[in-house]
């Protein structure tokens, strides 16, 4: 995020809506009349690709303030979409959480209601149709080889490149449908790009960038999926020669083969100029290949810290992380401290963020016991499901210390299981079987001292088949246990409900709680960069 995007947030959090709303309408009215091309006006849009949680009210009081404004319902848009990216969360789609799944769910709809509300209040709607794009992306191909053939595209891409033949976005964002783990294929990917290629209509370097695209959703493609890591490193080489975006891709790929250092220095050093000259592209692939590997870090050591504070600064959650991971387990390296970079990302509500912080607090001997619980609170309150389920499982100290009440306790068993915290799952889901909670019909987890209802045995047998699905051991035997009778709220007997507090340990070869998140960390840019719903760097 540059100054100006950092400027343009601000006006939002300050309630200056009709500053704002100026400032934005202006660039678009530029843009309509061929003053301003569609890169600037996408980066205007860009500083609303943000993690904060708490902009629904700003948002509203712009529209509000500013009715009918087209600049106002795509800067929502953009927002909302980022919003079920992240309610999304890192993982490969089958192990997404039902909170991610209904969360993104729900965002992406009122992301294109917004956008394609906009696209009614100006002549050029560029912007608000490359949302529209961006949500169908998340849904999966919906186009085929005999569509490409015939030139048969969605409204979302035919509409806007009608008036704007020369969009290089458009384009892009019809690439980023095309990828074969979405539903597309690399055929497909290969007919499309050869017929923007012989339709002339865009200049050379953005045909090179749109290969260059190719070359890197192949690459990533055979990595992450084929594991045919030979052909995924030739195309990754043709990627980060056509764009210096996808020398992170590169990198990472070497890195994670372990290739010799020297090889795997001179990438870091395309990685790092790259990010110097757009660090808006952010980290991707790069997290775990800085935090997984550190042995080629040292020579690049100051020049890593000042980028990597630099996008903190700037609002860059990931770089903040990977800062954080980075001192606890390279302190040679004498980075930047990202505490206080990491406690504002947490404010805008960064899981990965939060997450961190607990993981430091309590490395730090310095730190209380009441101040390691804030900590873990804050993370709980914000939607780690690690931390959820770390208050609920020791909820009477966390009770004495906030003052919370009993219901709280089941608020955050409820949260951490719906979040996908498997021993949260199986422990919510013995609870329900018990009779002693029950899920209303607002959401609201209570308890009770009932014979379990079928809704609840209903959604015990899920939370079970989710957590099994992924290693539970505990949840492997209540189904393996159990008869088909269990689930009949006619048959059902009520069950016991034991210790579940030691699940984690005991299905985790015993580590604290706590250790589990920087453990994690090293597959993370590798999840996000598997997952991701947007266009890629560059």
């Amino acid at each position: 995020m540059n100054a100006s995007s950092s400027a343009q947030l601000q006006q939002l959090r300050d309630g200056r809506p009709e500053e704002l709303d100026a400032h934005l309408t202006s660039l678009q009215r530029d843009f309509e009349a061929g003053q301003r091309s569609e890169q600037e006006l996408r980066a205007a849009f860009q500083a609303f690709d943000v993690g904060d949680t708490d902009l629904s009210e700003a948002f509203g009081r712009w529209l509000e303030t500013c009715v009918g404004s087209y600049v106002a319902h795509v800067a929502l848009a953009t927002w909302l979409h980022r919003r079920a990216r992240d309610l999304r969360g890192g993982a490969t789609s089958d192990l997404v959480s039902d909170q991610g799944r209904r969360g993104m769910l729900h965002h992406l709809q009122q992301a294109e209601g917004a956008a394609r509300h906009a696209t009614t209040l100006t002549s050029n709607p560029l912007g608000a149709w490359l949302v529209v794009g961006n949500v169908h992306n998340a849904y999966g191909c919906e186009v085929g080889s005999d569509d490409i053939a015939a030139q048969q595209y969605p409204d979302w891409y035919a509409e806007p490149l009608r008036v704007n033949p020369h969009s290089l976005a458009l384009r892009r964002t019809m690439l980023t449908h095309l990828r074969t783990e979405w539903g597309g294929s690399e055929e497909q990917m290969l007919a499309f790009v050869r017929q923007q290629q012989d339709a002339g209509l865009l200049g050379q370097t953005d045909i090179q960038q749109l290969w260059g695209q190719y070359h890197a959703y192949v690459a990533h493609y055979e990595w992450m999926f084929r594991k045919a890591y030979g052909k995924a490193l030739e195309h990754a080489r043709l990627a980060a020669d056509l764009n210096e975006a996808h020398a992170e891709l590169l990198f990472a790929l070497l890195t994670e083969q372990n290739h010799p250092a020297p090889e795997r220095s001179a990438a870091l050093e395309r990685f790092l100029g790259a990010l110097e000259r757009h660090p808006e592209n952010g980290l991707w692939y790069g997290q775990a290949a800085l935090i997984g590997k550190t042995d080629i870090l040292a020579p690049h050591a100051q020049r890593l810290g000042t980028v990597l504070r630099g996008m903190a600064e700037a609002g860059d959650a990931d770089a903040a992380s990977v800062l954080g991971v980075l001192r606890q387990d390279a302190p040679q390296l004498g980075l930047p401290d990202p505490r206080p970079l990491l406690i504002q990302a947490r404010e805008r509500g960064d899981v990965g963020a939060a997450n961190l912080l607990v993981f430091l607090a309590h490395k730090d001997r310095t730190l209380s016991a009441d101040q390691k619980r804030d900590h873990v609170l804050k993370a709980a309150d914000v939607g780690s499901e690690v931390a959820a389920w770390e208050v609920y499982s020791s909820f009477g100290a966390y009770r004495r210390q906030f003052g919370l009440d009993d219901r709280a306790r089941y608020r955050y068993l409820l949260r951490a299981a719906d979040a996908g915290d498997n021993d949260a799952r199986f422990a919510l889901a013995q609870q329900l079987r018990g009779g002693f909670v029950e899920v209303g019909e607002d959401g609201v987890l209570r308890p009770v001292d009932t014979p379990p209802l079928q809704e609840s045995l209903d959604y015990a047998r899920h939370l079970l088949g989710r957590a099994a699905a992924e290693g539970h051991k505990g949840a492997q035997r209540a189904l393996k246990k159990s008869r088909e009778t269990a689930w009949d709220a006619k048959t059902a007997k009520r069950i016991a409900v034991g210790g579940v507090v030691g699940e984690r340990e005991a299905s985790r070869g015993g580590r604290p709680w706590w250790q589990w998140w920087l453990m994690a960390s090293v597959a993370t840019g590798l999840l996000r960069a598997c997952a991701t719903l947007t266009n890629g760097g560059g």
